[in-house]
């Protein structure tokens, strides 16, 4: 199946990763958590708060294709070798389907029908098969070439110092040409027929060129794009600086504690039956209006143990909580690898 005829069905994938840095979560916990919610996604950021021991991880989404993925990548890190797991992500090369047909034979049903009816998906590679990453792999195969020679775009990748990337974003990438192009295809009208759900935009005002421009020139000017991630995936289309998750060592911390996780298909109401200590809830409330976001404050916080938190990163919209405080994150945002976000908010239960 093409990938494109793909995207059209009722239920595809969204998110094959996490595009939120796990190190502003990871700096938030306190290491005495055991109950944690997260919004599962791609399941990167669940899965990376297993490293630490005698947590549970409640990682649910109302999308049964993220679920499916998410179980697959469970199960992927039980039964597999490191190195299997990474040729399954796509990160290596190997026979993905071999690998696919031992990790199903454990694999729920629900999940191994999804897979089974979609191994086009496991041939491509785990990383690779979200809409949104699929954005970026149109930009960098298409756009990006057509507005820096490959030579200097390779350059400007993998710079060793901050000064020679920067020196290089200047006079090679960044490029009237480059400004225009961006602007354009990071539109919202762009970003919504092609990488984002138009529901995403429900609310958001202003340019999303603008600031997606201006958090852009705050990651390369911060971060050296060989050892990032997030800037990885979009420079080059891949993980040569892997995240969290997928280190080797995490992988093995991460394997030990894997029964510890639990990925459900549910809404965001009915996960909040029960008390947690530390809730990951990615972008949620860009898809709601302020009022929806003070609705669920008051459910959020029952659901809170005392001195538990709650995190998540607005991009386009300004959501917050009124009746708690937030601990002060203004410089964090300096620090997120991931370039999209324009805050990043921890609130505690005191």
């Amino acid at each position: 199946m093409n990938i494109k005829k793909y995207f059209k069905e009722e239920n595809y994938i969204h998110y094959s990763n996490c595009h939120e840095d796990f190190l502003m979560l990871k700096k938030y916990l306190s290491n005495s958590e055991k109950e944690i919610l997260s919004i599962a996604s791609g399941l990167d950021n669940s899965l990376a708060f297993l490293v630490n021991d005698k947590v549970h991880v409640l990682a649910f989404d109302n999308n049964p294709s993220q679920i499916a993925l998410g179980e697959l990548k469970k199960t992927a890190i039980k039964v597999l070798d490191y190195d299997e797991f990474l040729i399954l992500l796509g990160l290596k090369e190997g026979n993905r389907l071999d690998i696919y047909k031992t990790v199903s034979t454990q694999l729920d049903e629900n999940s191994k029908n999804y897979f089974d009816n979609h191994l086009f998906l496991i041939e491509l590679g785990l990383v690779h098969i979200g809409r949104f990453e699929y954005y970026f792999r149109l930009f960098r195969k298409k756009v990006l070439p057509l507005l820096a020679k490959e030579k200097h775009i390779k350059e400007f990748a993998n710079a060793t110092t901050i000064e020679e990337q920067r020196e290089c974003y200047n006079k090679y990438i960044c490029t009237r040409r480059f400004k225009f192009v961006f602007k354009i295809f990071f539109s919202k009208k762009v970003m919504k027929k092609n990488g984002r759900d138009k529901d995403y935009f429900k609310y958001s005002k202003g340019h999303l060129h603008t600031l997606l421009k201006q958090r852009v020139d705050r990651g390369f000017y911060n971060f050296l794009n060989k050892d990032n991630p997030y800037f990885n995936y979009v420079l080059k289309n891949t993980y040569e600086a892997l995240p969290f998750y997928a280190e080797k060592d995490n992988f093995y911390k991460i394997k030990k504690n894997i029964d510890n996780i639990e990925v459900v298909q549910r809404d965001f109401k009915d996960v909040l039956n029960k008390k947690y200590d530390f809730m990951n809830l990615s972008d949620i409330f860009e898809y709601m209006s302020q009022e929806e976001t003070i609705n669920y404050e008051k459910l959020i916080f029952n659901s809170l143990n005392p001195k538990g938190r709650v995190a998540f990163w607005n991009m386009m919209n300004e959501r917050s909580f009124n009746n708690h405080q937030r601990i002060n994150t203004t410089q964090d945002i300096e620090n997120d690898r991931a370039f999209f976000y324009g805050d990043f908010l921890v609130y505690e239960n005191n």
